[in-house]
């Protein structure tokens, strides 16, 4: 599961639309309380959950004006550990590759 919440990381301010591997579980705890569409929800699919936190990343950006606002992707391992920034296209990336990786186990698993 890729969880989608906003966040404002307690250590310096910095905002990110985090993609959490492994689930709400695995999310920071300063998520932001819902606000755009598909905030604060699990997904199965990766590639899925990254289109979402652009398009929630683009409505923020275009609510608070020009503050910088990343998509990041990573897992908490049940803990607090922030996760750094990417652009849209290296989370597009991510979320191909992660997917490939996924089917190749799935694959794996039905052989």
């Amino acid at each position: 599961m890729y969880a989608v919440t906003r966040q404002n990381y307690w250590v310096d301010g910095t905002c990110v639309v985090e993609v959490a591997i492994g689930g709400l579980d695995y999310t920071n705890p300063d998520a932001l309380t819902p606000k755009y569409e598909g905030e604060m929800k699990e997904y199965r699919d990766p590639r899925k959950a990254v289109e979402v936190a652009i398009s929630i990343c683009k409505e923020w950006r275009k609510e608070v004006g020009k503050r910088i606002i990343k998509v990041a992707i990573g897992d908490t391992c049940g803990c607090t550990m922030p996760f750094e920034g990417i652009s849209f296209k290296a989370a597009r990336r991510w979320a191909i590759d992660e997917y490939k990786r996924l089917t190749a186990q799935q694959n794996t698993k039905e052989s």
